[in-house]
C-alpha cells in the first residue's frame, strides 16, 4: 500500500495543471500570492473531489492537537475511496472523466495522509516532529535598483520603466529585461542592480542581452542595466545556472569569489557560497576559461569537466563529472552520489530554510546516495535516511537535530 502515496506531493488534474502539496500547505496558512490564489481557485473548481479534499486537510491541519495517522488508517481510507469511484464508474460509465477526477481524489487522500503524519519519538522507525514547519521554498527574490528602490518579486506581474530607458517585464518566476531594437536612445553609463535570492527562495533573469540566469537560493546576483564596451560582466554570490547569449567576440565574464569564469556562450553552473569549503564551475556545453587570481591558476574547461577550488589551501583542480549532479537544482531536482550528510543537509537547508544542529559530529561524514525532488516533503527523505541507516532525526520548529 505505501508505494501509492510514498514520496507523492503533487496532485495532476485531467487537464494536466499540476499544484504541489507545499501550495495547498500554504493556503491553509494564508501565505498564496495572488498569483498562486488564481491558480488554487482554478484548480478548486475543477471538481467536487478537489474541493472536498481541500476541506479534509483544512479540518486536520487546524486541529488542536494533530493525532497519528497510522498505516492501518490510511490504507482504510483509501478503501473506503476505491469502493466510491468503482460506484461512482457503475453509474456513470459512459462519462469517464468523472472516473478519472474521482481517481485522482482517492490518489489525493493518500497524499493528505503522507504530508500530515505525525511520528512519535519512542516508535521505531518513525521520524520524530514537533510541530512539522519545514516546507519547500518557492519563488521569491528581492531587485534593488541603482537608485535604491526595492521591489518584492514572486508575487504579481507588472512592468518596471529603468532610468536607462530599458522595460523590465516582472512576473512570479522571472525577471526580463525586454528586447531593445536600438539601443541608441539608451543611457550608456553603466547602472548596476542587484537580484538577491533569499534561503528558501529561487528565481530567474533574462538579461538585457539575452543571456539567462537560475538563482538559487541565498545568492545574489549584481549586473549592468546595459552591457556597454567590449564585454559584458556580472557579479555572483552563491549559486546560479547561466546559458549565455552568444555575441560574436564581446565575451561574458562572471566574478565569483576568488575565481572569473570567461565565455563566449555556452551553458555551466557556478556554486560559491561563503559558508562552504570549496567553490565550483560546471561545465555544461560549450567551453568556459576559469582563472584564479590566487596562484595564478588557469583552466580551460570542455563539457563534462568541472574545476574545484579549495578556498583555505588555495588549490584548484580539474575534474570529470556527472554534471547533473551539479546543475539538477534547476530543472527542479537534487542528486546526491555518494555525498556526506552535512554536505546535503547544508544543501537542502537554503532550499527549505532550516537550521542544523549535530549531536553526534561522526554522522557529518556518513555518505548517502539519491535523488530528490525541490517541491517533495522534507520528512520524506528524512525518513529515507534513518531506514537505511543508523541516523536518527527530531525536528524543532526549524530546526533539524541530528544523532546516532
Amino acid at each position: 500500500m505505501a508505494s501509492r502515496y510514498r514520496g507523492v506531493i503533487k496532485i495532476k488534474t485531467m487537464k494536466d495543471k499540476t499544484i504541489s502539496a507545499s501550495l495547498i500547505y500554504r493556503k491553509i496558512e494564508g501565505k498564496l500570492s495572488a498569483v498562486e490564489e488564481e491558480r488554487f481557485e482554478a484548480w478548486l473548481k475543477e471538481g467536487w473531489e478537489h474541493r472536498e479534499y481541500y476541506e479534509r486537510m483544512r479540518r486536520m491541519y487546524q486541529q488542536e492537537n494533530v493525532q497519528e495517522v497510522e498505516t492501518g488508517e490510511i490504507q482504510e481510507a483509501w478503501v473506503v475511496f476505491e469502493k466510491r469511484v468503482q460506484g461512482q464508474r457503475r453509474i456513470e460509465r459512459r462519462q469517464r472523466w468523472v472516473w478519472v477526477m474521482s481517481a485522482v481524489a482517492s490518489v489525493a487522500i493518500v497524499i493528505c495522509c503522507c504530508w500530515f503524519v505525525y511520528y512519535r519519538a519512542n516508535t521505531e522507525q518513525k521520524l520524530n516532529v514537533a510541530v512539522q514547519k519545514i516546507v519547500p521554498g518557492q519563488y521569491n527574490a528581492v531587485l534593488e535598483m541603482a537608485d535604491g528602490a526595492t521591489y518584492q518579486l514572486g508575487e504579481q506581474q507588472y512592468f518596471l520603466q529603468e532610468r536607462t530607458g530599458n522595460q523590465i517585464k516582472v512576473d512570479s518566476t522571472v525577471l526580463s529585461y525586454l528586447p531593445v531594437n536600438n539601443k541608441s536612445g539608451l543611457s550608456q553609463d553603466i547602472v548596476y542592480n542587484k537580484l538577491s535570492v533569499p534561503k528558501g527562495g529561487e528565481y530567474r533573469i533574462e538579461l538585457e542581452d539575452g543571456t539567462k540566469v537560475w538563482i538559487n537560493s541565498a545568492s545574489r546576483l549584481r549586473y549592468p542595466v546595459v552591457f556597454s564596451g567590449n564585454i559584458r560582466e556580472v557579479y555572483l554570490e552563491g549559486e546560479a545556472y547561466f546559458e549565455v547569449q552568444r555575441e560574436g567576440d564581446r565575451p561574458f565574464i562572471v566574478h565569483s569569489g576568488e575565481q572569473k569564469v570567461t565565455v563566449l556562450g555556452t551553458s555551466f553552473g557556478i556554486s560559491c557560497y561563503a559558508s562552504e569549503a570549496n567553490d565550483y564551475t560546471t561545465l555544461v556545453s560549450g567551453k568556459v576559461k576559469v582563472d584564479f587570481e590566487r596562484g595564478k591558476q588557469s583552466f580551460v574547461l570542455e563539457p563534462g569537466m568541472q574545476v574545484a577550488y579549495n578556498k583555505e589551501s588555495g588549490v584548484a583542480m580539474e575534474r570529470k563529472v556527472d554534471v547533473a549532479e551539479f546543475v539538477a537544482w534547476k530543472d527542479g531536482k537534487y542528486i546526491f552520489k555518494q555525498k556526506r550528510l552535512e554536505d546535503i543537509l547544508s544543501t537542502l537547508s537554503r532550499w527549505y530554510d532550516f537550521e542544523v544542529f549535530y549531536r553526534n559530529e561522526d554522522v557529518k561524514d556518513v555518505l548517502f546516495s539519491g535523488e530528490l525532488r525541490r517541491f517533495d516533503d522534507f520528512s520524506y527523505l528524512l525518513r529515507l535516511i534513518e531506514r537505511t541507516s543508523d541516523v536518527k532525526f527530531v525536528i524543532d520548529k526549524k530546526v533539524v537535530q541530528v544523532m546516532r
